[in-house]
């Protein structure tokens, strides 16, 4: 990627006299040339550059250029979720050695006008701080009109501004561009954009990550300039959307990059506690959700990634403490929290515990699943009445109605109220749907391990998971053949009981079981 440089500010000082000493002029330049490159840390670089050669008599010729970097630095750093305060903190002293016709409040105000990146930031303080901004809102347009005549900073430096401030806003009433405009690098968009081969890498990462990535653009710019880490991060976010169905393997070393060079992002350590929560590496997501709720301790996403990943590790006395936790902060996901913890609750056979909890889950949290773990719950406490709807509504919620775990609980439900034929009917409906899942699980297993084209580790895992998960559906498949024959011979329907026999005899583990009631139906 091509780009233009700016005209440097010492060009014109070509006189023995002035301020900014000769050999500091390179320095000068490189510090110029470093902003476009555009990187974290090259705008550190320099920063450090401006603020050695900006002394004495030379201070008023570079405050500009270290104030807009300053800018640059803190806007980056609420691209990350990284702490920004200090920064915002340093510019706003920068900003009163500016003369007043910089009118470097503005300039403040829109910086401080954009919200931290989401993956990174707890949904609850990104509400208060959008509704702090909502007077401010009303401004942008006119603001960002403003920023393209200023001439305080440089161009690149307010392309920059606009940007960040637009996409953080793309959902409010905008100017609308005319008709065949050509493609305007101070405006943000829902959609990847080709950026033109002459623009700066400071301009063209940040179209690429505003709201839709851009990994053509990342790409170039990384091309561009090597040490442009953070368009690993935006990179990885592509990668870990598709991992649950390729395993994402090309997001490992891009999170381990971002990782390795922004270890306080907690966008970086959330997005990896996702990853590896998608590709079933829960050891390792929980890892990553500690280090996210150490920066952020009130994440909801990680408090639940967390409950859940301590839930399927069976560190059940954890799970429970988690979703605790989350339901005393009042999360806006604690709905969920009750659903884990009433599961975990169940688990321990703390039933009383378990019901409290999936009774709040059935309001908060209204979905097949809930409802499924409702109806188990209230069947293991004999509360039959209650256990029946809630496993209708919870088939009846479940697309196709193949809700399998529904259908059994149902079976024994009319089992324990002695109505054999309506419990055969139920373990007959179970037989079929796990009979369904068994076909899925043998395609699924098939197609799995003619994948060449996937992380190795990931189709390890998927293939055991699709093993394992065979099995258990075939087992169960065979279970509710006997059960439902076992119910219908109770209740004198001989003919579906000795079709359904045959069926069950398939499993080895049935046969004595299978030999009786073949006996009996003799």
């Amino acid at each position: 990627m091509r780009y233009l440089p700016l005209a440097l500010l010492v060009v014109s000082l070509g006189c023995a006299s002035v301020p900014i000493k000769k050999q500091d002029l390179p320095a000068l330049t490189r510090a110029d040339a470093r902003v476009l490159d555009g990187c974290y840390d090259c705008l550190l670089e320099a920063r450090g550059i401006y603020e050695r050669v900006g002394v004495g008599k030379a201070r008023p010729l570079v405050i500009a250029r270290l104030f807009e970097t300053q800018l640059l630095i803190a806007l980056r750093e609420k691209e990350l979720a990284l702490e920004s305060a200090a920064s915002v903190a340093h510019a706003r002293e920068l900003a009163k050695e500016l003369p007043p016709l910089a009118e470097a409040a503005r300039y403040l105000a829109l910086v401080e006008l954009v919200p931290s990146d989401n993956v990174g930031t707890p949904r609850a303080e990104t509400r208060v701080f959008r509704q702090a901004q909502s007077a401010s809102v009303l401004k942008i347009n006119d603001e960002l009109a403003w920023l393209k005549t200023a001439t305080a900073l440089r161009e690149s430096a307010r392309q920059y501004l606009s940007l960040a401030v637009d996409c953080g806003y793309l959902d409010r009433r905008r100017t609308p561009s005319p008709p065949g405009a050509a493609v305007d690098l101070w405006a943000g968009a829902s959609r990847a954009r080709e950026v033109p081969a002459d623009t700066a890498p400071l301009v063209a990462y940040r179209v690429g990550i505003c709201d839709l990535v851009s990994s053509k653009t990342l790409e170039q710019v990384r091309s561009a300039v090597p040490e442009f880490v953070e368009t690993s991060f935006f990179l990885a976010r592509l990668e870990v959307a598709n991992a649950p169905n390729t395993g994402g393997a090309k997001a490992r070393p891009l999170l381990a990059e971002a990782y390795a060079r922004f270890p306080k992002s907690p966008s970086v350590t959330y997005l990896s506690g996702n990853y590896n929560q998608l590709i079933g590496a829960c050891r390792d997501a929980v890892h990553d959700y500690d280090e996210t709720l150490v920066l952020e301790p009130v994440h909801e996403d990680a408090l639940l990634g967390s409950t859940a990943c301590l839930t399927f590790l069976s560190r059940n006395d954890e799970a429970i403490a988690q979703a605790t936790h989350m339901i005393e902060l009042r999360t806006d996901n604690w709905g969920v929290a009750y659903y884990w913890r009433a599961w975990n609750y169940h688990f321990r056979r703390q039933l009383d515990q378990a019901r409290g909890d999936v009774e709040r889950a059935k309001v908060l949290d209204f979905n097949e699943r809930t409802f499924t773990l409702a109806g188990i719950i209230e069947h293991d406490q004999n509360d039959l009445r209650v256990a029946e709807p809630d496993l209708i509504k919870a088939k009846a919620m479940t697309p196709r109605g193949r809700n399998c775990v529904a259908m059994w609980y149902l079976a024994l439900v009319k089992l324990k109220q002695e109505k054999w034929i309506d419990s055969g009917k139920n373990f007959d409906d179970a037989m079929t749907c796990y009979a369904a899942n068994v076909t899925d699980d043998e395609n699924g297993l098939k197609a799995m391990a003619a994948r060449a084209d996937l992380d190795p580790d990931f189709r390890a895992r998927q293939i055991a998971s699709f093993e394992a998960q065979l099995t258990e559906d075939r087992s169960q498949q065979y279970a509710a053949a006997f059960n439902a024959a076992n119910q219908y011979s109770h209740g004198g329907n001989a003919d579906r009981a000795n079709v359904l026999i045959e069926i069950a005899a398939k499993d080895p583990a049935l046969s004595d079981k299978v030999a009786q009631l073949r006996e009996i139906l003799k």
